[in-house]
């Protein structure tokens, strides 16, 4: 194979794994529901499991962020990915909360090590150069398979046997099959271009800090409303639209990224300043529908609130990864992805737990509008600080 050929094939089997391993951690969603009714736990037992994952991958990120940029892509990616099948074994062995505890915490583990080593990755093996068809590649990847796992976990879950267990095991397959092709690729990391690893947070040049600031929130913003999707909303729908339906429950999660995905493959091209302000605004018009939709008792109300706030999602996703992409320099591209992924799941772990001990209190209708304005002021903010910023393109 030459070496065009063999960045090929690297390029495609780090996107599909990185896809493969976003299916696994989603499983979960459309099933919290399941085992929230099984072991009889609440509802903000509910979102600290969620969040546990979210949580694991924050310190992953902090000490391994740049284990990349010293020992290669490969190795570290390997390593993920294992880890990534440890974690969906768990899940099939579970036999009471505790279990899903530990199992999410290694999901965390696995996509903290993964996250911003597979985004470099992409940008190296990518075959002509294109920082901007990479980012799309790892955002997609990222979206994706953030979208059919739920899906895949859903329609498993009310019509295939072993609900609880076949998701998981599918998922195992997968990631052990794409392993063996990860063994066949080329180290994309020139060992030039490595350096001397120690445990330390991942750093951000001073001279990119304000591109790098401005992508990191437009993401969090993005990543906070999937959280919510990912891990209430599936219960917002069976409890206060009346659907018992698990496939159905699962669909909005995929509805949700799956527009997100669409989005960016149809509208990939677009400026960065266009895709993050167009995102943000899109995201709060779906806020705004999906709060709609209980007065109304509509749930073709809510799907449609749920494929625009997808759209902004994927648009504001997109741009957040290609600005900082564009900004961060070669050597450090590893770190600095790393440390955008802090902010992310900063985003997924952290404002979900609010969400959750907020339903208890207020009950789970009034949390998610409490939410949905305090991302509204975020968005807003945002969307100030992308009009003022250089070095973005249009």
């Amino acid at each position: 194979m030459d070496v065009s050929g063999s960045k090929r094939f690297g390029f495609a089997t780090t996107g599909l794994m990185l896809c493969a391993l976003m299916i696994g951690t989603n499983i979960p969603s459309p099933l919290y529901g399941v085992y929230e009714h099984l072991w009889h736990f609440s509802p903000s037992v509910l979102t600290l499991v969620f969040s546990t994952y979210a949580l694991c991958i924050i310190p992953s990120l902090l000490i391994f962020g740049q284990l990349s940029d010293a020992l290669g892509r490969k190795p570290v990616m390997v390593a993920g990915f294992l880890i990534a099948a440890v974690g969906s074994l768990t899940f099939v062995f579970a036999k009471n909360v505790t279990w899903l505890f530990i199992a999410r915490a290694l999901q965390g583990l696995a996509v903290g090590i993964v996250s911003g080593t597979a985004t470099a990755a992409l940008t190296e093996l990518e075959p002509n150069s294109n920082r901007q068809r990479a980012s799309l590649v790892a955002s997609l990847a990222t979206a994706g398979g953030t979208a059919l796992g739920p899906i895949f976990a859903g329609l498993l879950a009310q019509y295939a046997p072993m609900p609880l267990q076949l998701p998981y095991l599918l998922n195992c397959v997968l990631l052990l099959i794409g392993l063996l092709g990860l063994l066949f690729i080329s180290e994309p990391l020139p060992k030039d271009f490595r350096k001397h690893w120690e445990p330390q947070r991942p750093g951000v040049p001073r001279e990119i800090l304000s591109p790098f600031v401005v992508g990191s929130l437009v993401a969090f913003a993005a990543w906070t409303v999937t959280a919510l999707f990912m891990s209430l909303v599936p219960s917002y729908v069976t409890s206060l639209l009346h659907v018992k339906n698990l496939a159905v429950a699962g669909s909005v999660v995929f509805l949700m990224l799956g527009s997100s995905s669409l989005i960016q493959l149809t509208l990939r091209k677009l400026g960065n300043r266009t895709a993050q302000i167009t995102g943000l605004l899109l995201l709060l018009i779906g806020l705004a529908g999906i709060i709609a939709s209980v007065p109304m008792q509509s749930l073709w109300f809510l799907l449609v609130s749920t494929v625009i706030a997808g759209a902004g999602q994927g648009l504001a996703f997109m741009g957040s990864v290609s600005l900082v992409n564009h900004v961060a320099p070669p050597a450090q591209r590893g770190s600095v992805f790393s440390t955008m992924y802090v902010v992310v799941y900063c985003g997924v772990g952290l404002p979900v737990i609010g969400v959750g001990f907020l339903a208890q209190k207020l009950g789970l209708f009034s949390a998610v509008i409490v939410f949905s304005v305090l991302v509204c002021l975020l968005n807003l903010v945002m969307i100030g600080a992308i009009l003022r910023l250089k070095e973005i393109s249009k």
